[in-house]
């Protein structure tokens, strides 16, 4: 078991560190005041509960199921003389002269995490906590009336952290907002006019987060939001609020795994800093966030921002998404489809290249593909959708109220599988292409009806018109992706069609029909052979102004036009013209875009390599080859294709990201977001084990000051923040001395947390731990 040294000398021991300390301490301390409640109290927060200009302390008891609020009574002489108890008192009762009285709310619960903020801007400050059972309850306070009943929001997927639960101003009205972590979303509470909190509204995140801030990370006077998972090799991302209210994407920062943080305006500037213990060294450091411009990539290019927009996430393995011009302001819009709640959301982009607040439209369900044209020529795009779930294709498009209506079921005979949209012809309008499936009979062979599939193409004009061609009986598989390319470059496109592990059927348009069809059938090897999630990429990679086909094959690209032997029955197969390599041999590519160069040079080829992590940028050099030639790691890789992207223009300037729970871009100039470490701090305690870390200002300078906790030895360790951006040691002494068998080491980190505040009313910020079953209170002398 543990044991401490008696109050007395813990004071004495703290007497002689204000008294001795180092050159830089500017403060002391007396103490410790020991206020004895339960083993595992937690969730430390102090604040002014009832209003008398004292501040009070919260804690969380969960062996009692209550949660603990320490009345503050100093210098209260009219507090009732509670009459000498007879006898030994209880454990941990307080002794009738102490600071606090101890009140309690009762939980009925085991809380994982606690909020005290004004959540109905009365001023007095209220209770928001999360737990098991799995309901998040808010308790307002109503001064001397106590405390209101309880307001309750089952939320089942609710996170079990200590760090789940937030507050915070996130649109800009001036009210205090309530936020809770959950599995794969953030739950937003706004504050409404009246005082009310609104329904929980869902945040999508990317990956895992463990940990959610609010705070003014910019010093823009918005408070944005930081998510952080210690466990990442970029463990912090944040995103920055709008003059509108709304959220800028992701932005992800690189860094070594953590052990714990603290985010802080240490020195009073409007802007955050961050204090970080590393995971492995220990060593602390403070940083903040810096806008920095981009380093050379390739070509004149920079290594710009990378922005990740964080969708609802689906489990389906596929969902539709989009870039494509809405509005007619040759701009490109984002459409994404969520599969499960049939809607289309859409975010229309601004001039300067940011995307407006998202709007929903109601939708079929199971949207697994949207294409884009202006069908029927009127300067509109109609948007093309085909819905796995309800087999059934639709079009719509923005309306002159800028709304986007349910859309147009497409009549056919049967279920599509998958769908295009182009020009066949050079200088026709689009017409919309589609696979589909259906159930037809036909005489067997003891001349009894039998069932079997059909399979067409089906080409649908927007006037009405429609052409429609069988397909071979033999084909049976689920096709992944139908698109207009011209495979044998005669000036004709044709469909080109990809199946798991089939191979590529290509529907060869002839200069006119035979026999009633238009297309020819043929189905060809891939280079390489076929592929478990086949994709494809049009560029031209030979500066002969055609475009080739690029199918992929793990680490590589084929670039590969379609030619046949002349004969009666032409033998098709593909000629390999070129091939573009990952950058090593574990490379696995999972999609690929082609950003356009100066007229008479070739593209340069993006290669997004999910094993990597990487985004590489290929080349073709002057003797025709084809290099890799530059790598930037990713923080996030769970994407499936890429696409060249105009933002803020007309022509193509960034890569898109394509995810089924995400989509990004990555920008190539401008400046990129860093946290930059400005200085470290490594604790002079030997064998020290620094654990967690928080601030306050103790010395009155403006500036706050840092406490971290370190639990090899039990101690304090204080440091000072000194201008510019400088950790300087101050004063550090134990807590408490442990005297135990090794073998019956307690696994608790101890001192679990601190807080630093005003709690004697001189003033001056106290310094408040909790240790085992009790707080302790030093009062800065």
């Amino acid at each position: 078991m543990f044991r401490w040294l008696s109050v007395s000398v813990l004071g004495w021991v703290a007497l002689l560190v204000a008294l001795g300390g180092e050159s830089t301490n500017r403060f002391g301390f007396g103490g410790p005041e020991v206020f004895p409640l339960d083993y595992g109290i937690a969730f430390l927060h102090v604040a002014d509960l009832d209003g008398d200009s004292l501040n009070d302390i919260v804690v969380v008891n969960n062996s009692r199921s209550k949660i603990n609020l320490l009345y503050n009574r100093t210098g209260n002489t009219n507090a009732p003389v509670t009459p000498a108890k007879v006898g030994r008192r209880d454990l941990n009762e307080l002794p009738a002269d102490a600071r606090f009285r101890v009140d309690s709310i009762a939980s009925e619960k085991r809380i994982t995490s606690l909020s005290v903020a004004d959540l109905n801007g009365d001023g007095k400050p209220d209770l928001a906590y999360f737990g098991e059972p799995k309901e998040l309850i808010v308790q307002f306070n109503q001064g001397t009336n106590g405390w209101s009943q309880p307001r309750r929001w089952p939320l089942d997927d609710g996170a079990l952290d200590y760090n789940a639960l937030t507050t915070g101003d996130v649109n800009g009205d001036g009210k205090t907002d309530l936020l809770l972590l959950a599995e794969k979303h953030l739950y937003i509470l706004r504050q409404q006019a009246d005082g009310t909190l609104g329904e929980p509204e869902r945040m999508p995140y990317s990956g895992v987060v463990k940990a959610v801030q609010v705070l003014d990370l910019n010093g823009d006077g918005r408070e944005d939001l930081l998510f952080v998972n210690w466990d990442n090799a970029n463990p912090f991302r944040f995103r920055l609020q709008q003059s509108d209210g709304q959220f800028a994407p992701e932005v992800h920062l690189p860094l070594s795994a953590i052990r714990s943080y603290w985010a802080s305006d240490l020195d009073g500037d409007g802007k955050t800093e961050v204090i970080t213990i590393a995971a492995k060294s220990g060593r602390a450091a403070v940083s903040n966030f810096t806008l920095e411009p981009a380093e050379p990539l390739v070509d004149g290019l920079g290594d710009g921002q990378f922005s990740v927009l964080p969708l609802s996430r689906t489990d389906k393995p596929r969902r539709g998404v989009l870039w494509a011009d809405l509005n007619g302001d040759e701009l490109a819009d984002l459409v994404v489809a969520d599969p499960g709640s049939g809607q289309l959301t859409v975010w229309l982009q601004r001039a300067d290249g940011t995307l407006s607040e998202p709007k929903n439209y109601p939708s079929l369900t199971g949207i697994t593909e949207i294409v884009a044209a202006d069908w029927n020529g009127d300067g509109r795009t109609e948007l093309f959708i085909l819905s796995s779930d309800e087999k059934q294709a639709g079009v719509t498009s923005l309306d002159a109220n800028g709304r986007l209506p349910f859309p147009q079921l497409i009549s056919l005979t049967g279920r599509p599988l998958a769908l295009a949209a182009g020009s066949i012809k050079q200088g026709e309008r689009p017409t919309l292409a589609i696979v589909q499936e259906r159930d037809d009979k036909r005489p067997g062979k003891d001349g009894k009806e039998e069932s079997f599939t059909v399979r067409e193409l089906v080409l649908r004009s927007a006037d009405g018109t429609t052409v429609t061609q069988r397909l071979a009986e033999e084909f049976k598989g689920s096709p992944a992706r139908l698109a207009l390319h011209d495979a044998n470059q005669d000036g004709l496109n044709d469909f080109v069609l990809l199946t798991p592990y089939e191979k590529v059927k290509i529907l060869v348009q002839r200069a006119e029909p035979k026999d009633g069809k238009q297309f020819e059938e043929v189905d060809v090897t891939p280079p390489g052979g076929s592929l478990e999630t086949p994709w494809l990429l049009t560029a031209d990679v030979d500066r002969d102004g055609k475009n080739e086909l690029l199918l992929p094959q793990k680490n590589f690209l084929r670039a590969v036009v379609l030619t046949s032997e002349t004969g009666e029955k032409p033998n098709w197969s593909f000629t390999v013209r070129d091939q573009i390599n990952g950058t090593t041999s574990s490379s696995r590519l999972v999609g690929a875009a082609a950003l356009p160069q100066a007229e008479g040079q070739a593209p340069l080829i993006f290669l997004l390599d999910a094993d990597r992590k990487s985004l590489s940028v290929a080349r073709r050099d002057t003797n025709g080859v084809w290099q890799t030639v530059r790598n930037t790691l990713l923080p996030v890789t769970d994407f499936t294709g890429l696409v060249p992207l105009a933002l803020g223009g007309k022509d193509a300037n960034t890569i898109g990201f394509i995810g089924n729970n995400s989509v990004a871009w990555k920008q190539f100039g401008g400046k990129v977001w860093t946290l930059t470490e400005h200085d470290g701090y490594e604790t002079p305690i030997r064998d020290g084990w620094l654990h967690d870390v928080t601030s306050g200002d103790l010395d009155s300078d403006g500036r706050q000051d840092l406490v971290f906790l370190e639990t090899a030895k039990n101690y304090v360790d204080l440091v000072q923040y000194e201008a510019p951006h400088k950790l300087v040691s101050g004063n550090r002494w134990p807590v408490f001395e442990e005297r135990t068998f090794r073998q019956r080491r307690n696994e608790v980190p101890e001192p679990r947390e601190a807080a630093i505040a005003d709690v004697t009313g001189d003033g001056k910020n106290d310094l408040l731990l909790i240790v085992h079953d009790r707080v302790l209170v030093y009062p800065q002398e």
